[in-house]
């Protein structure tokens, strides 16, 4: 009877311990008719995250893609960015997409929490500085999330969106 005991409880424990899977994709969007550029940093949790990966466009990216890791799997051994261009009417606006490991070491504490950043420029103007979506932490819910970012031409200056942790990662 407690070997049945044993096996009930490691048998439920199991099952709990089933963990979810959120999704992140960061992009960009050329809107000619508002004459904006707009970046994007979404998520979705398990199947919906799923389905938003499978489903993602060409100017989008899953930030995990953006990382070669070592062969032993322990670390993040180079990251790469993807670069992209909208022209708008005062020119043309080239965008460079980053991501934002947790940690390098895998293993270690956010080794497995990944983000991403962003960057904006027209000819030698930095329009949108280096721009963490999220601050790299995975132990703190404080922090504001940006989900997009707004920049017109003509010099105004970029609108940013945020959300809460709790409505991001919902």
């Amino acid at each position: 009877m407690k070997s049945l005991l044993v096996i009930g409880t490691l048998m439920l424990s199991i099952a709990s311990a089933r963990a979810d899977g959120f999704y992140k994709l960061v992009g960009y969007m050329c809107d000619a008719k508002t004459n904006a550029v707009i970046l994007t940093y979404t998520g979705g949790l398990n199947e919906a995250g799923k389905k938003m990966i499978k489903n993602k466009g060409p100017r989008q990216w899953d930030p995990w893609s953006l990382i070669e890791i070592t062969e032993d799997k322990n670390s993040i051994d180079s990251t790469k960015t993807v670069h992209g261009e909208c022209r708008l009417e005062d020119g043309f606006y080239e965008i460079t997409l980053g991501p934002l490991p947790g940690n390098f070491n895998l293993q270690g504490m956010c080794g497995g929490f990944m983000s991403a950043w962003a960057e904006v420029r027209r000819g030698s103007v930095v329009v949108l500085p280096r721009h963490k979506f999220e601050v790299p932490d995975c132990h703190s819910s404080s922090n504001p999330i940006t989900v997009r970012i707004r920049i017109e031409a003509g010099g105004r200056k970029p609108v940013i969106e945020t959300v809460s942790w709790e409505t991001f990662y919902k």
